[in-house]
């Protein structure tokens, strides 16, 4: 088929606009996204750090998908649904694009304190990247930005690789994937829990484990160091030490954020007064050692014939320097007092998020209940392993469990043959609503036993 219009370019060469970095699209808004930790999971599979490094090169450009439901307000599970027609089982997927991982996006890894379903303490390290949300075109985008969601990946079937091993000292038995394509990063609602218990999409830096000081402080902290080091050094001018190097710049900066969690305030100011001097000197050091005793002797010639000529002017110069030294003093106690502030906002943020985990572990207790009353045809005792493991599994885990009693126990599910009239029989199942009392428990069985992580 060729096009209606033909449209052939000149030999005039293009004429290319210089675009920044941050020349994108203000309709789209920037996420940090926790994929999956290393080691094993509760889904029994197994991903060591050497094979996230080889999985970590496909996560750039993998489009981020969710399937929301207005009917509860959130997202859901994966969006698959499964179809029985006269043409066999087939499935489908409701989830559609919401954003995607930039070509040039950060990926790296970073750990977090985490607390099991036993309330036990324990370190998890997380393959992290950067994506962005199209929150100007979907509202439902903007929620994940402001709340943050759960996250599952998606991996590709026809790459993924792996085998079955046992642990020796558990006994469990574990996939070990030794090759995969991450397909899809999916947006989960918050009644959905990942395999990978942390996993999420939150607002770019929103993170607990992460300190940040906006770009003002920074930018104030740098301008006060300037200003003391004019002060300190005399034979310098503002204009000299703003074309430092850098990587001085970065060096201060990074040393300020590492000392700032620990409240050493105090100790920052003398090692960022001692990085300034030893970037602005390193340079010239060998000259001052080879000239030092003649310049000595300058200097001193030089202060006597000042002192000499104008006692006045040296009276003013040390006044001046007094004064400068006193603003300095004033703009580092504003800092340490803006310091202190953000400490505390951070002390209620931590309170906030324990008494919201108690409150989201007290929500996930009540419907996992009413997921294992809806197995009134089971017994206790069929029911037994579920509910004394209760906090351990997820509400997938516990379905999965007690459809797979059901199907061993070969119960009857019998579906509604109201229309007798109709000769076709097409059955529609949404894999995705835990609610709906008319979904047979095999038919969910079935779903728990796809290939998701």
């Amino acid at each position: 088929m060729s096009l209606p219009h033909k449209s052939i370019a000149t030999i005039d060469s293009p004429e290319f606009i210089n675009l920044q970095p941050l020349d994108i699209n203000p309709l789209m808004s920037k996420c940090e996204i926790k994929v999956f930790y290393i080691g094993e999971n509760r889904n029994q599979s197994y991903i060591s750090k050497e094979v996230a490094l080889e999985m970590a090169k496909t996560l750039r450009g993998a489009p981020i998908v969710g399937y929301f439901k207005d009917n509860k307000e959130d997202f859901a599970d994966h969006g698959n649904r499964m179809t029985i027609d006269d043409e066999g089982i087939h499935f489908d997927c409701l989830t559609k694009p919401y954003g995607f991982v930039a070509p040039d996006a950060q990926v790296w890894f970073q750990k977090f304190s985490e607390t099991d379903e036993f309330g036990n303490e324990l370190e998890r390290e997380y393959l992290m990247t950067t994506g962005y949300l199209w929150t100007g075109q979907f509202e439902e985008a903007q929620s994940v930005i402001d709340e943050g969601k759960p996250q599952s990946m998606e991996l590709d079937d026809e790459t993924l690789q792996g085998h079955w091993a046992k642990n020796t000292k558990t006994g469990m038995e574990f996939f070990i994937i030794n090759d995969a394509i991450v397909s899809k990063l999916c947006i989960l609602g918050d009644d959905v829990e990942p395999c990978f218990e942390g996993a999420a999409i939150t607002g770019e830096s929103t993170t607990p484990s992460k300190f940040t000081l906006d770009d003002d402080f920074k930018k104030s902290l740098f301008t006060m160091m300037k200003e003391l080091e004019f002060a300190l050094k005399g034979d310098n001018t503002v204009e000299q030490l703003e074309n430092q190097n850098v990587e001085t710049t970065e060096v201060v900066e990074s040393e300020f954020v590492e000392q700032a969690e620990d409240n050493s305030v105090e100790t920052v100011e003398v090692e960022n007064q001692e990085n300034i001097e030893d970037a602005s000197n390193s340079e010239e050091s060998t000259e001052f050692v080879k000239k030092d005793e003649e310049e000595e002797e300058e200097a001193s010639e030089e202060e006597a014939d000042d002192s000499d000529e104008d006692p006045e002017d040296s009276e003013d110069d040390k006044e001046k320097k007094v004064n400068h030294s006193l603003h300095t003093d004033e703009e580092y106690a504003e800092l340490e007092t803006k310091f202190q502030a953000l400490q505390e906002s951070y002390s209620a943020l931590e309170a906030e998020k324990e008494e919201l985990v108690n409150f989201k572990n007290n929500v996930e207790d009540k419907q996992k209940d009413e997921l294992i009353a809806k197995f009134f045809m089971l017994s206790d005792e069929d029911k037994q392993d579920v509910i004394a493991n209760k906090r351990q599994y997820s509400l997938e885990d516990i379905e999965s469990k007690l459809a797979v009693i059901c199907y061993r126990k070969k119960i009857n599910f019998v579906e509604d043959a109201s229309d007798s009239t109709s000769q076709e029989v097409v059955v529609t199942f949404d894999m995705n609503d835990a609610s709906d009392d008319s979904t047979p428990e095999w038919v969910k069985l079935v779903e728990a036993n796809q290939n998701k992580l």
